[in-house]
């Protein structure tokens, strides 16, 4: 019997792969353009208020002791408005001196009281600075909006640091060659590049709400993209508690990562390999998930092709921010990453507002 089933798996992903296996596709969903029309409107109002609230009440909840800290010269700037600084820079996608520009118009917005120069914005990129505030505004917004999501998508991708290069060239350039050398049904998990022109980072996104569960990023060519993926899902486990599902590319089809999700108590859905076994060496999950699959190959397409939602995060927020990667140290250049991962969130809980209000504990901001 399972000779038999392990044929008809072959036959089933082999057809899946080349597209002759005959898909039934979900109907396209309608879109409320009025209240998206509204929502982009009021977006850059929205943002300022859901800016200056998420640090003040992230900044509050950490109990902020920048105030208590003495030492020679002038008091520092307080941790929170430096944040709010740094996360209106990645909204507008603004170089530093820039950015200090735009804290004049939008200083009252944003509830900072002093100028400061552009020297202070680019020292908030120092961890010590800011990581926690941001980190707890992260919390924040999955709190608001991710906390009834079920349903998560993971994908890697990575930031360039210079205009020269192409995130996705780079990786069908990957493909190609390893296909060329080796069995074309062997996963890629090492990045696209030796040199440090990318920052890698693996993401973890609500199939419904869009919003960022887990991340991890790295300059690091060397840590590859299943490397991430144990603390990716942590971060989602712990943002988002009903979480069910875990969807992945077919680089996460494999035993290791079949475990994990299980440990979690949650179902992987992952298209395997062609040449894949019914063996489960000690994954229970491992067999569920691919006699799933066999048995009803039509329901389990539906919910794996979810896993697109994931790869539309990503390209929202490349589309959204075209500059590459402008910091140089390592430690700034995870700060800069984790800054664009709270701007989408930010910005998605207000557009979830008007286009999905049963999704998100946030009221309307109706232009703040």
């Amino acid at each position: 019997m399972r000779r038999v089933w392990s044929r008809d798996l072959h036959n089933l992903v082999s057809g899946i792969r080349d597209g002759t296996f005959k898909y039934e596709e979900k109907p396209k969903k309608s879109i409320d353009w009025s209240s998206y029309n509204e929502a982009q409107l009021n977006e850059l109002a929205d943002m300022l208020k859901i800016i200056k609230d998420s640090v003040d009440i992230a900044a509050h909840n950490i109990r902020e002791t920048h105030t208590k800290i003495k030492g020679p010269g002038r008091p520092r700037f307080p941790n929170g408005d430096v944040t709010k600084a740094l996360l209106l820079q990645s909204y507008f996608g603004a170089s530093d001196r820039l950015a200090a520009g735009l804290l004049k118009v939008f200083d009252s917005k944003l509830g900072i009281s002093k100028d400061f120069s552009y020297k202070t914005i680019e020292r908030g990129y120092d961890p010590e600075r800011t990581k926690e505030i941001l980190d707890e505004v992260f919390r924040l917004t999955n709190e608001w909006s991710n906390s009834n999501e079920t349903t998560f998508g993971v994908d890697g991708s990575g930031d360039p640091t210079t205009m020269k290069v192409n995130y996705e060239s780079k990786r069908a350039q990957q493909r190609k060659e390893r296909e060329e050398k080796d069995d074309s049904e062997q996963m890629v998990d090492a990045w696209p590049s030796k040199k440090k022109d990318f920052q890698y980072s693996v993401i973890s996104s609500g199939i419904h709400t869009k919003i960022i569960a887990g991340f991890s990023t790295s300059s690091n060519h060397h840590i590859g993209e299943l490397s991430h993926f144990p603390e990716v899902m942590r971060q989602t486990y712990e943002n988002a508690p009903n979480m069910k599902i875990m969807l992945g590319d077919p680089l996460y089809a494999n035993r290791p990562v079949c475990n994990l999700t299980y440990y979690y108590d949650v179902s992987l859905y992952s298209l395997p390999k062609s040449n894949v076994t019914l063996k489960n060496k000690g994954c229970r999950d491992w067999s569920r998930m691919l006699c799933e699959l066999i048995l009803d190959p039509q329901g389990f397409l539906q919910v794996y092709h979810d896993r697109s939602i994931s790869e539309t995060v990503n390209s929202m927020m490349k589309r959204r921010e075209l500059t590459p990667i402008r910091k140089r140290l390592d430690c700034r250049k995870d700060t800069e990453e984790c800054l664009k991962i709270n701007i989408h969130n930010l910005r998605q809980s207000c557009y979830l507002t008007y286009l999905a209000p049963q999704l998100t504990k946030l009221q309307k901001y109706q232009g703040g």
